[in-house]
């Protein structure tokens, strides 16, 4: 910037002061385009925020409303919660339910047997051999369980390993009951914890160190069974299939058994029927083989057995684990429901919209009734119409906000003689109304009122609209017959509760019906249906218009036109610039002259003295 050095001349003019007396008046021009363009910005951030109002409205509101447990909670009354409770949703009928609890579903559990003192065992004292690489420990449900052991790897590392291989079971060491847990993380008759395919040391580790061997070996009403299909027939020989060749010995319900290579498969299994028969007779299909799979199980709970290798029986064992690839199962939930005998995989479940979770057996049936829950349908729906009428005041508000036409966007020049607290007063008044009678909001407060009072086309009966079942727009008279001018109360719904009532007491879906009916065209939606469309087309007008909150912004209407006022800015900028420098230059060219005439004056002065 050059130094410009005025009044050499004697001119005595303030000539800085006069160059902006004269751009003051051309700067008049370039301050109202952005004082424009500010209104501008501020109506972009007033309609981004009427973007994030309508979408929270579209995307929680109506669309929580939308699902059917608004419109038709139900109440279940069950006579015996000791035996289970019940819940219901929407698609369940309003109907009774008889059901009578056999059986609960269960899942595996294992334990120790015994103390197992867990914090003195490592896997290098255990018969496993310390390696720089992962080692397989022993197989659950066919899963690989893996440790790079050390001298310091112990259970609580064999417990992680478990627990990350994807077998399905949850591992935990208990250090004050001193035992070692394995339970199947689900439960029914597909559950399990299986140990075939394991090694013998590692069969020896879960049996003999971790002590899991008496539960595994026992029988009960959940069973065993294979973990894959044999691949065999029940004639085929143990020596033909598996390739024993000496004889081996089981322990069955306490009695000593003895299988030979030579035994076919079913007759093994006939072996161990005849020993659980002495337990029970009902046991004497105890151990069955249905072509793919061995299943052993005892046919109530008081008639259990154990089946288990001869002590240090090798062969016995490896026949039991690795040959017949039994492991414990869980069991199925068995309930009658409505006189259908069912069987579920866990005790927790849902069947036609009701949702029951058994607790005990029983020996008489129940009765569950569903009735339609009125009050509940009436609270959901006044808590909705509350969250439209909010939207709706708000949106009033914008639309009848008072506009200051005399209150422009302060320019820097005019903040500089007054206070912050005038400075924020003005600008309050400066983004009033920026919205007032706004067209797309207008538009939108139309389009959602016409949702409420439009019939939906196709319903039958006298409830065809929201008015029908007592959901109007506001009266402009008061209770005492006066006229009501509050415009931030217009278009707002109000409910007439006893009407909803008595409609739903007539027809229990009606609010379904009324507000949740599907319908390829907006005459044969329901209203919230139409509510949501509505919303996505004036979200979309809103966004062509204004842009997306927090979103780069250089198509939207107002983006292109705060674009074009920047240009125009940019443009008088450079014009009020290059217009300044000339008054400087016409300036200078002034102070030059008058100097010079000063000097010439000066210099005739000088003359005619010295003639003198």
């Amino acid at each position: 910037m050059s130094t410009r050095i005025y009044g050499l001349s004697g001119s005595g003019m303030d000539i800085d002061q006069m160059v902006k007396d004269l751009m003051k008046a051309q700067r008049s021009s370039y301050d109202k385009l952005w004082q424009k363009k500010t209104q501008t910005e501020w109506a972009k951030e007033d309609y981004n925020t009427i973007y994030s109002l309508a979408e929270k409205f579209r995307n929680t509101t109506i669309s929580s409303f939308r699902k059917s447990s608004s419109y038709q909670p139900k109440v279940v009354s069950s006579p015996n919660e000791a035996v289970l409770t019940v819940t219901a949703n929407a698609d369940a009928a309003n109907i009774s339910h008889s059901i009578l609890v056999n059986q609960l579903a269960d899942g595996v559990k294992l334990s120790s047997s015994a103390g197992i003192s867990g914090t003195n065992i490592t896997l290098a004292t255990s018969g496993y051999t310390a390696d720089t690489s992962p080692v397989e420990l022993f197989k659950i449900n066919g899963k690989s369980v893996k440790l790079t052991i050390t001298d310091q790897t112990n259970l609580n590392d064999v417990v992680k390993a478990i627990n990350d291989s994807g077998a399905g079971v949850k591992a935990n060491y208990d250090a004050t009951l001193d035992r070692f847990y394995l339970y199947s993380n689900n439960s029914g008759s597909t559950a399990s914890i299986n140990f075939a395919g394991s090694g013998d040391t590692g069969l020896d580790f879960l049996y003999n160190t971790l002590k899991l061997d008496t539960q595994n070996n026992t029988v009960s009403t959940m069973g065993m069974q294979s973990l894959t299909d044999l691949g065999m027939t029940g004639t085929d020989t143990i020596s033909a299939k598996f390739g024993i060749s000496a004889s081996f010995f089981l322990n069955i319900a306490g009695n000593s058994v003895q299988i030979d290579p030579t035994d076919t498969l079913d007759m093994a299994l006939a072996k161990i029927n005849n020993e659980a028969a002495k337990v029970n007779p009902a046991n004497a299909t105890a151990a069955t083989y249905d072509g793919k799979k061995v299943t052993i199980k005892a046919v109530d709970a008081a008639s259990g057995f154990s089946i288990s290798a001869a002590a240090g029986d090798l062969v016995a064992r490896d026949f039991l684990t690795n040959k017949l690839q039994l492991g414990q199962i869980g069991q199925d939930a068995k309930i009658n429901l409505d006189g259908v005998d069912l069987t579920q995989a866990s005790n927790s479940f849902t069947i036609s919209g009701v949702s029951y979770k058994l607790k005990s057996v029983s020996t008489v049936a129940a009765t569950v009734n569903i009735q339609a829950d009125i009050d509940k349908t009436i609270e959901n729906v006044k808590a909705f119409i509350e969250d439209y009428n909010t939207f709706i005041g708000a949106i009033n508000t914008e639309l009848a906000e008072k506009k200051y036409k005399d209150f422009m966007p302060l320019t820097d020049d005019q903040k500089k003689d007054m206070k912050d607290s005038e400075i924020e007063a003005w600008e309050k008044k400066a983004r009033s109304g920026l919205l007032r009678n706004d067209s797309n909001l207008t538009n939108m407060i139309t389009n959602l009122r016409s949702s409420f009072s439009t019939q939906i086309s196709g319903l039958k009966g006298d409830y065809k609209s929201a008015s029908s079942i007592g959901i109007t727009t506001g009266s402009y008279i008061n209770e005492d017959g006066k006229f009501v001018a509050d415009y931030n109360n217009s278009n707002k719904l109000h409910v007439d509760e006893n009407k909803l009532r008595k409609a739903l007491a007539e027809d229990p879906d009606i609010v379904y019906k009324i507000f949740g009916t599907s319908g390829d065209t907006n005459q044969t939606k329901g209203v919230a249906n139409r509510l949501y469309d509505q919303m996505y087309t004036s979200l979309s007008k809103f966004k062509d218009y204004a842009g997306y909150p927090g979103a780069a912004d250089i198509k939207s209407s107002l983006a292109k036109r705060i674009s074009n006022y920047n240009d125009q800015l940019g443009s008088m900028d450079e014009r009020l610039y290059n217009m300044q420098e000339r008054y400087y230059k016409q300036f200078d060219a002034m102070e030059s002259a008058l100097n010079t005439l000063n000097k010439q004056s000066s210099w005739i002065s000088q003359m005619f003295g010295a003639k003198g």
